[in-house]
């Protein structure tokens, strides 16, 4: 069951305000299976960096083709991944803090 926009869109802000992980069920990419991640996220922007503007969480009116820039836990990129906030399916809270390792821009 894919859950409600808003709702993913509330538990993301709640995170990105308090340096907390959160789990994202993502489709296939090109790199990745579908599943689970756990990222940390960054910011939201209109397009796939370093072209697109960064929204203000409550201010910017957020849309579904939108742009989560969020790092992957254990991944071992040097840079975060760009998610489509529309692809995400299900999130949740995971409870862990994480230092930033860029400005958080929520």
């Amino acid at each position: 069951m894919v859950m409600k926009f808003k709702k993913i869109l509330k538990i993301l802000g709640k995170a990105a305000k308090n340096n907390e992980t959160v789990r994202i069920y993502y489709p296939e990419t090109e790199k990745t299976k579908e599943g689970w991640r756990e990222v940390e996220p960054y910011s939201l922007t209109t397009d796939i960096p370093p072209g697109g503007e960064t929204l203000v969480f409550d201010k910017d009116h957020i849309r579904a083709g939108h742009i989560l820039n969020a790092y992957t836990t254990g991944s071992g990129d040097e840079e975060p991944h760009s998610f489509i906030l529309g692809k995400i399916r299900k999130i949740e809270l995971t409870g862990n803090k994480f230092t930033p390792k860029w400005e958080v821009k929520f």
